[in-house]
């Protein structure tokens, strides 16, 4: 089983806002940043492992140069037979080593959806 991974020196003293599920089989995503002048930039594709999950966030492990404040999109793959789900923007908050805490700042109703189906399944195999 997997450990939550938090930065150094951190503690959590309210309960989180949005129900999370751990990730026993990381799954891949793909993220590019964006930001001021994006569009001049070549798009950068990186590779990412989701650990866990929630509909307003996400905890990753990825070697993408990203800090917290930058802003990427992510695509999802929840699984192997359906399309890919689109996170427009999510905001970096936190870095610890490879592993990076992103929450969601918009994402479609459909895909918010499509999160929650997931994590009710996977918590149910749990």
């Amino acid at each position: 089983m997997m450990q939550t991974i938090q930065p150094a020196g951190v503690t959590r003293s309210t309960p989180r806002q949005y129900p999370r599920v751990r990730i026993l089989t990381p799954f891949t995503c793909s993220l590019s940043s964006i930001g001021t002048g994006w569009w001049f930039r070549k798009s950068v594709h990186d590779v990412g492992l989701v650990h866990d999950l929630s509909t307003g966030g996400l905890c990753l492990s990825t070697d993408a140069r990203i800090e917290p404040g930058d802003q990427v999109s992510l695509t999802l793959r929840l699984t192997k037979s359906a399309p890919p789900a689109e996170v427009a923007v999510a905001i970096v908050c936190w870095r610890y080593q490879q592993f990076h805490g992103l929450a969601f700042t918009r994402v479609s109703e459909a895909v918010s959806r499509r999160l929650a189906e997931y994590m009710n399944a996977t918590g149910e195999e749990e």
